[in-house]
């Protein structure tokens, strides 16, 4: 029997995340996010957080350039820059100073090793200005394990860039995500639960 879900946060009611909800987000800059289909139905994932949180994003899902001709055409006709550690990239910091801003953000939603296919199967991302951090905070999503060490989840990135970006208060985005870590682990034994802890 399939799990009746809530209409706003589309959680299982058991999990919803409304309660934890707060004012939209204004972020100037569009965020735009190429998440792999194996992260759609994953309750952890932390891009359907997003949606309930910013004013500004738009989420395309897919694997290869076919997927996502519509979000290229966006992409290309807007000045934008790829969240992605590579060697070119800049920090925010330096993205900041630069007199030419941003007005979109393109984050890669999977796994490091799907981001990669989706890299290599969208090469066109890679000749768009790359930006990364300086420095990374601890990471805060401790239910979903790291695949490198100070990862940071796509919702924590993103709250990082527009905290830097854009001096908006990121404590909305992250009161969420703990949010959801509470009622993703809310019906964990108490040994179970200490891991996550």
């Amino acid at each position: 029997m399939k799990r009746s879900c809530c209409p706003k946060c589309h959680y299982p009611n058991t999990t919803c995340v409304c309660k934890y909800v707060s004012s939209p987000i204004a972020n100037n800059t569009k965020v735009i996010v190429l998440q792999h289909p194996s992260e759609v139905t994953v309750a952890k994932n932390t891009v359907r957080l997003l949606t309930l949180q910013l004013s500004n994003i738009d989420v395309f899902i897919g694997e290869d350039a076919a997927d996502f001709e519509s979000a290229r055409q966006l992409i290309e006709n807007s000045d934008s820059a790829l969240l992605y550690p590579n060697e070119q990239a800049v920090s925010v910091q330096q993205l900041s100073c630069q007199s030419k801003k941003i007005d979109t953000l393109v984050v890669i939603d999977g796994t490091w090793k799907k981001a990669h296919k989706i890299l290599a199967t969208n090469p066109w991302l890679m000749k768009l200005p790359s930006v990364t951090f300086a420095k990374l905070p601890h990471n805060q999503y401790r239910i979903r394990k790291a695949e490198q060490e100070n990862s940071l989840s796509s919702l924590e990135a993103v709250a990082l860039f527009l905290n830097e970006y854009e001096h908006k208060d990121q404590q909305p985005l992250l009161n969420l995500l703990n949010g959801m870590i509470a009622e993703q682990t809310k019906f964990m034994p108490e040994h179970v639960k200490t891991r996550y802890e």
